[in-house]
């Protein structure tokens, strides 16, 4: 207990402007390595089925299953009250159940459907708040083309469906430096590792994965806003 209030006192201290929050000799920053999980459930319910038809998704996977992201960015040379950078991320996600007929019956066969997305991203971070006024709380904006590659199994596993599907991501979020809980360990990250700062991250986002507003594909856009906690490495 004694070691979460010490942690509490000096996140607060940091985010009140009490403490030594800021490294006094951070390196420049060239990029960041970040890893996420959230939740995600594909809107395929919604795509161009006949009125009154079952729905595919819902009668036959549950809930809202964790996808898990890596995300590698590299800063760009010029700033405009942050930095900016350019990356790539990819991820997985799957979900399994029991196929049903057409007719909306349930069967006892094993089905499961996997993506693994892909995405270009641009993002800002407003930073200005950390390096000029140590306080740890970083804003941040991003927008991303993606790219869905999935495919559907059935018994014993076997791919009887594969595809890819496009479109955009956009939204942003907020990050809390952790160089502020121990000072002196972030500046030995810094010289040893090159780790300018680490950050924990909880990020809003919204998808269009539909191929743009086709009507002739499966929409794998999240069904509700996707909310995701990271860990961030800015080196």
């Amino acid at each position: 207990m004694s070691h979460l209030l010490s942690l509490g006192a000096a996140v607060l201290a940091g985010v009140l402007g009490l403490g030594p929050a800021r490294a006094a000799a951070e390196s420049p920053i060239s990029g960041s390595f970040e890893f996420r999980v959230g939740t995600y459930r594909p809107d395929i319910d919604s795509s161009a089925f006949d009125a009154g038809a079952t729905l595919p998704y819902q009668a036959t996977f549950a809930g809202r299953p964790n996808s898990f992201k890596l995300h590698v960015a590299r800063a760009l040379p010029w700033r405009l009250g942050g930095t900016f950078e350019l990356g790539v991320g990819a991820g997985w996600w799957e979900t399994n159940g029991f196929a049903v007929t057409a007719a909306g019956a349930a069967t006892s066969e094993r089905t499961g459907f996997k993506i693994v997305p892909t995405q270009l991203t641009a993002t800002w971070r407003f930073d200005v708040l950390w390096e000029e006024l140590s306080i740890p709380l970083v804003p941040y904006a991003r927008a991303s083309l993606e790219r869905y590659n999935w495919w559907i199994t059935g018994p014993g596993g076997k791919t009887v469906k594969t595809g890819a599907t496009n479109g955009y991501a956009y939204g942003g979020g907020l990050a809390l430096v952790l160089n502020v809980v121990d000072p002196m360990l972030a500046r030995e990250l810094d010289s040893d590792m090159g780790v300018n700062q680490t950050m924990v991250t909880l990020d809003v986002s919204q998808s269009r994965v539909d191929d743009f507003g086709a009507k002739k594909t499966f929409d794998l856009s999240d069904s509700q806003l996707t909310v995701s906690v990271g860990l961030l490495f800015v080196f």
